[in-house]
């Protein structure tokens, strides 16, 4: 799929669905991790997905004086069905610990990361390649704030995959 994204509008449509939609995603793996009673893990998801809620407003913000268009769900540019920046629910499980959490969050800031330098790379709006590039290097900030993180919670013995009695999950 091609990142060309023409216009400033077009690009701030996806930076506001990638916020809105990592906020969203954080906030419900945090509500599922309070139910597995992982309050410490759930902390963490809020606190990301706080960061992201702060985010989709500055890009509202950037956008309020633009008309932004509508972009349905299957039309994004993202390379699969979800924006670069939401959690994969896939990549969660009920004993993961907050080194795991920062090791996903860095995954989906890295992507969000690729997904504006291929835009700033690609397209051929030189104020649309400005912005993009403009937002890989805050994304790039994010990706070394979350490494510093992760410094403070040491990598587990075990993993969930040791796991013998697994949830089962709905079909």
């Amino acid at each position: 799929m091609s990142l060309n994204i023409k216009t400033v509008e077009e690009l701030l449509a996806h930076s506001i669905s990638m916020e809105t939609d990592a906020g969203e995603r954080y906030r419900e793996i945090a509500d599922a991790m309070e139910v597995h009673n992982n309050p410490e893990v759930a902390e963490l998801f809020s606190v990301l997905a706080g960061y992201a809620d702060k985010h989709a407003a500055e890009m509202e913000e950037r956008a309020k004086d633009l008309v932004i268009p509508h972009i349905a769900p299957w039309d994004f540019a993202w390379e699969d069905k979800d924006s670069p920046e939401a959690a994969d629910h896939f990549q969660t499980h009920y004993k993961m610990t907050p080194y795991h959490v920062l090791q996903l969050a860095m995954k989906v800031e890295k992507g969000a990361r690729d997904f504006y330098a291929g835009i700033a790379k690609e397209s051929r709006n030189p104020e649309v390649c400005a912005m993009a590039q403009e937002f890989a290097e805050e994304e790039s900030e994010h990706v070394e704030m979350l490494k510093g993180w992760v410094g403070r919670y040491p990598k587990p013995e075990n993993d969930w995959y040791d796991d013998l009695d697994p949830p089962m999950m709905h079909e």
